[in-house]
């Protein structure tokens, strides 16, 4: 394991911890902001995955140009008659990487009427309304615990689809290895 995939899983592993430490505390000030870092942190955590997994196939023939710099989020440009890609990022919704990293390793179309779909993407958009705030939303245990639960079926799926192999930590599900 390289330790940017180390550094993916202790992200997932302390979205958990904060988690678990905001549904222990009575401290309705502090719940609310254990309950926003394990949110922040949990879709953070996905995007090193994703991030992770695109980087793996940096390289791989098995992708086009155009594949490979949706995946590195690259822009790609025509030089010298050729199109190469550049070091200009050219942002790509988290979501819709994901829908391509199934799609292209596991051949089917990814199920959006899945709950754990739903689930992450009423996530992200909770994180969003963190990230770029327009108004207030509150946020609730239910909601973390969905979240969390979606982003850790997703890189188990992801990684089933890719590596053909389960997420090492799938069966701790919510518990994390965290003791802070």
């Amino acid at each position: 394991m390289t330790t940017f995939d180390e550094f993916s899983s202790n992200l997932l592993e302390e979205a958990k911890r904060f988690y678990e430490i905001a549904k222990e505390t009575s401290d309705v000030t502090a719940k609310k902001a254990y309950l926003h870092a394990s949110l922040l942190i949990s879709i953070s955590s996905l995007e090193a995955f994703i991030n992770g997994i695109s980087n793996d196939f940096k390289n791989a023939s098995s992708l086009s140009l155009f594949e490979n710099s949706f995946l590195q989020e690259k822009e790609i440009e025509f030089k010298n008659g050729d199109f190469l890609i550049t070091n200009r990022l050219k942002m790509s919704r988290l979501t819709e990487r994901i829908e391509f990293l199934f799609r292209k390793f596991n051949k089917t179309r990814l199920d959006k009427r899945a709950k754990w779909w739903q689930n992450l993407k009423e996530g992200i958009s909770l994180r969003n309304n963190i990230v770029h705030p327009k108004e207030y939303h509150e946020i609730q245990e239910k909601h973390i615990e969905a979240t969390l639960k979606a982003v850790i079926e997703c890189i188990n799926k992801l990684f089933l689809a890719i590596y053909k192999k389960k997420l090492p930590s799938i069966n701790m599900g919510l518990d994390s290895k965290l003791t802070f």
